[in-house]
């Protein structure tokens, strides 16, 4: 598998993100406030595709916070 389809274990998503820690990606799960996952029998596995769409979300751009 490659490109945005590519399945990552939680340790490789984190470090996708930037170095965010595995029992972050877990307390997210357990909230449901981070990346979309999937469940490979009783493996987590995060798509790469949806790990971007994570962090476009967070992306804020700078004429909306000078306009407040």
């Amino acid at each position: 598998m490659a490109g945005e389809n590519e399945l990552l274990t939680p340790t490789a998503a984190g470090k996708y993100l930037g170095g965010v820690p595995v029992d972050t990606l877990r307390w997210w799960r357990w909230r449901r406030t981070g990346p979309t996952f999937c469940r490979v029998g009783r493996r987590v596995m995060y798509r790469r595709s949806d790990l971007d769409a994570f962090v476009q979300l967070g992306e804020v751009q700078i004429a909306e916070v000078a306009n407040g």
